[in-house]
């Protein structure tokens, strides 16, 4: 998928839709609703715009990774930092806010401390953590990467379930009732059934999974033993605010009193859009996830992205190489309509007078070297 390409698909749907659905009989009207439509710089639409950013730090090589379920790729400074915080390899997990940008692999920073933890109190039942969405939408979306991550581990395949606990389960559409390679458990009387490790839900069907009697089963091991959740995860914090942010907080409150779970003996787990710089704006967000998780948050609980410094990214000035294409070839240069990845590539290795074997991600490396 090329972003571009997809921005330009939407646009032109959303375009065709509304000039389908909205019709007028007098011409300027007409005019001005097509002009609201269709003008670049005065219409309804804008960009796409791409945003230009340094790569994210990676962890010092060689830095060992807490965690014996683990990913194979080195990670980013700020998900090993998350690794080290969220571990229960030597103690109790601590609270932690993950504040980075997209494409930080925010997701990965929790997960893999949960895999790990369920891994190693695999031979007991009951759910170990719940992950909340604010939308059904990124539960799937999540849901299909989880499935990936587990069956992908021949410890973890077998050994640990997952279960999609959203507004879905019980329709008439077919619903997995096992893991697999691309899915978890989303079948909603197999989840009461099996009582996955990992519960990937939303805040409405957590509220009726705590009030209806129905449900009542799906905490059995967890009534028993009150230590066997550990974590409680808030995907996109940030979106919890006003009346929905007081009815999730009134429901983790009425979670931890069903299943009996004291103040401290749960670790709470925040993911949030970027904020602001300095410890103002890091206390505020500290002081908001306090209210709604009902925990305590320091300022070191929260982990912020960190970047390479430009003369770190790109290479020896005295190295670049000076080249500068023609404005003909940036024209030609340019996303066209029907372009796949492939072509769009090919394209810019001409613009650049790159080789022509190199890959895609080698056409970014040797970009680098250019003035």
């Amino acid at each position: 998928m090329i972003p571009l390409q997809q921005a330009q698909e939407l646009k032109a749907a959303i375009s065709e839709y509304l000039k389908a659905t909205f019709t007028f009989r007098e011409r300027e009207m007409h005019q001005a609703f097509h002009s609201f439509i269709n003008d670049e710089k005065n219409g309804m639409f804008r960009g796409p715009y791409i945003s230009l950013q340094l790569p994210f730090k990676k962890s010092p090589a060689g830095e060992p990774v807490p965690l014996e379920i683990k990913p194979a790729f080195d990670p980013f400074l700020h998900q090993a930092k998350a690794f080290q915080r969220l571990s229960t390899e030597n103690g109790e997990p601590e609270p932690t806010l993950l504040t980075t940008g997209t494409g930080s692999g925010k997701t990965e920073s929790f997960l893999f401390p949960i895999l790990d933890y369920c891994y190693k109190n695999r031979d007991k039942k009951g759910i170990k953590a719940i992950i909340l969405y604010p939308m059904n939408a990124l539960a799937t979306d999540q849901a299909q990467r989880l499935a990936e991550i587990i069956w992908k581990d021949d410890r973890l395949k077998g050994n640990i379930t997952a279960g999609l606990f959203i507004g879905e389960g019980n329709t008439g559409k077919e619903f997995a009732t096992d893991m697999g390679a691309d899915h978890i458990i989303e079948k909603r009387d197999r989840i009461i059934d099996t009582k996955p490790d990992i519960l990937l839900t939303n805040f409405k069907m957590l509220d009726y999974g705590l009030m209806r009697n129905r449900y009542h089963t799906l905490w059995s091991h967890n009534l028993a033993d009150s230590g066997i959740l550990k974590f409680l995860v808030l995907d996109e914090l940030h979106t919890y605010d006003g009346a929905q942010g007081t009815d999730v907080a009134n429901l983790i409150r009425r979670l931890k009193l069903k299943l009996k779970i004291n103040r401290g003996e749960l670790c709470p787990v925040g993911t949030s859009a970027t904020i602001g710089e300095g410890e103002e704006s890091a206390g505020l967000l500290t002081e908001y996830a306090g209210k709604v998780f009902g925990e305590s948050f320091d300022l070191a609980s929260v982990i912020t992205e960190e970047r390479l410094p430009w003369h770190d990214f790109v290479s020896d000035e005295n190295d670049l190489d000076e080249f500068m294409p023609r404005v003909q070839g940036l024209v030609q240069s340019r996303l066209s309509e029907n372009d796949t990845y492939t072509q769009y590539i090919e394209k810019q290795k001409r613009l650049w007078q790159l080789r022509h074997e190199i890959t895609a991600y080698e056409t970014g490396a040797e970009l680098k070297n250019l003035a």
